[in-house]
C-alpha cells in the first residue's frame, strides 16, 4: 500500500483533491481508499474508507473541556494519537494499493506537532509520500509564492516524508496567474525581476534570500498544475507521485 499525505494551509484544496484523485485512481481501474484526519469537518465530498470523528468527537471535547474552537482541534488531534493503534488496524484491514489521506485544515496541528509526526509514523507501513497543495489566488505575488515554498520545505523538513508540490485550483484563476506561478519555480532570473518590479527595499532583499536559501529543494521537487474540478494535471501528478514512491511509472488502463 502507498500512503499519500495530502497537506496545505486551510482552503488550499486538500478535500476536494482527495476525493477527486482518488475518484481518478479508480477509474483507472487502481485499488484506492480513502481517510479523513480532520476531526472538526462537517461534511466531506467523498465517503471515507476510514473516518477519524468514529474515534475522535471534536464537539464533545469542546463541550466537555469548555475549550473554544482551537483549543478543541489541538486537544482532539492529541486524542487521535490515543487510537493510532486502532486507526492503524483500520486502515490494515482495507484491501487497496493507493491510500489517499486527508489532513486536518489547520496545517500547523499536523505538521508542525509532536501528534503530527506521530501519526505520520505510525498511521500506515510501507511507501509514504506527501502532496503539498500551494494555492495560486494567495500565490499571485512574488512574496507569497516564496512564503508557500518557503512552508513546504519547511513541512517536508519536520514530516521527512518526499514530497509532491501541487499547484491546485488553477481552473478557478486566469491562465496568466498558473503560468506566471509556474515560471517563478523554473526561473530564478523570473522571480526576481518579478520580486524587484513588485516589492520594495528591505522586503525584497529578504524575499530573495528566502527564495535563495530554498532554491535547490524547490528545484528539485516537482510544482504540478492541477484542477480537482476538471481533473487536468492528474495523469501528470499521478506519474511524478509514483516516481517520488519508487514505484516507476505506472500503465493506466
Amino acid at each position: 500500500m502507498f500512503a499519500v499525505y495530502v497537506v496545505g494551509t486551510a482552503g488550499s484544496g486538500k478535500t476536494a483533491l482527495t476525493g477527486a484523485y482518488s475518484d481518478w485512481l479508480r477509474d483507472q481501474e487502481q485499488l484506492a481508499a480513502t481517510v479523513n484526519l480532520d476531526p472538526a469537518v462537517l461534511s466531506l465530498p467523498y465517503e471515507p474508507d476510514v473516518d477519524v470523528r468514529e474515534f475522535v468527537d471534536y464537539e464533545r471535547i469542546m463541550a466537555t473541556r469548555s475549550l473554544g474552537p482551537n483549543g478543541a482541534l489541538i486537544a482532539s488531534v492529541r486524542e487521535i494519537t490515543r487510537h493510532i493503534e486502532e486507526l492503524r488496524e483500520a486502515v490494515n484491514e482495507i484491501k487497496a494499493d493507493w491510500l489517499i489521506i486527508d489532513t486536518p485544515g489547520q496545517l500547523e496541528l499536523f505538521a508542525f506537532r509532536k501528534e503530527g509526526r506521530i501519526i505520520a509514523n505510525n498511521l500506515t507501513q510501507g511507501r509514504r509520500a506527501m502532496l503539498f497543495l500551494i494555492d495560486p489566488m494567495f500565490c499571485v505575488n512574488p512574496r507569497n509564492f516564496a512564503a508557500s515554498l518557503f512552508l513546504s520545505a519547511s513541512v517536508q523538513a519536520v514530516l521527512g516524508i518526499p514530497s509532491v508540490q501541487v499547484l491546485t485550483k488553477i481552473d478557478a484563476v486566469p491562465r496568466r496567474y498558473v503560468e506566471r506561478i509556474l515560471g517563478w519555480h523554473e526561473s530564478e532570473e523570473a522571480f526576481e525581476v518579478d520580486a524587484d518590479a513588485k516589492l520594495r527595499g528591505l522586503q525584497v532583499a529578504l524575499i530573495k534570500d528566502v527564495m535563495h536559501g530554498i532554491r535547490y529543494l524547490s528545484a528539485s521537487t516537482p510544482l504540478v498544475p492541477v484542477s480537482a474540478t476538471n481533473l487536468e494535471g492528474f495523469v501528470e501528478l499521478h506519474s511524478i507521485l509514483s516516481r517520488t514512491l519508487g514505484e516507476g511509472e505506472l500503465e493506466l488502463r
